[in-house]
């Protein structure tokens, strides 16, 4: 790869994780009806990262973005740092991995997303407060992983298809 094309495509991911950071950041601001639950949006900029680049810029952005956002709230080392960084851990590993073997459209990989970003979180929390109580309150969460994970699927799959319509990257 020459080095316009280098710097480009860094420029992009930088971008990307920038969006993310943005997202990850506002999220909590958006009121929903079920405690715990917010809708993703940050992981749309990874799923695209993935479909146009591939996991290793999918895992920047999304670790990244984890390290960064916690630094910015002063929660970096708390109990919601651990729950994200372990969230998106699994997340990230199963996307990457159901990519490669199932025919899975981003819709599919992102609502598999949500719900092992919501099982890493309720395992992380167990660890955390050393108590299997929290499973209790998985399959809500995983319940919740479908509406939001259809949801930034189907943002992540328009940005994709707009993208590729006008020329990629």
């Amino acid at each position: 790869m020459n080095s316009k094309k280098r710097i480009r495509r860094m420029t992009i991911v930088t971008m990307l994780l920038a969006m993310s950071i943005v997202f990850h950041m506002l999220e909590p601001t958006v009121p929903l009806p079920v405690p715990g639950v917010k809708l993703g949006l940050a992981n749309i900029l990874g799923l695209i990262a993935l479909y146009m680049y591939g996991p290793k810029e999918m895992f920047a952005i999304n670790f990244t973005r984890v390290l960064i956002a916690s630094l910015l709230r002063g929660i970096i080392f708390g109990t919601g740092f651990w729950l994200s960084l372990s969230g998106v851990a699994l997340s990230s590993l199963i996307v990457v991995l159901l990519k490669k073997t199932t025919p899975l459209s981003p819709v599919g990989l992102s609502v598999a997303s949500a719900t092992f970003h919501n099982v890493g979180q309720i395992l992380a929390i167990m660890v955390i407060w050393s108590s299997v109580m929290m499973v209790y309150w998985l399959p809500v969460m995983i319940w919740m992983s479908i509406p939001t994970g259809i949801l930034t699927g189907s943002l992540a799959s328009q940005v994709l298809r707009r993208i590729k319509k006008g020329g990629t990257p």
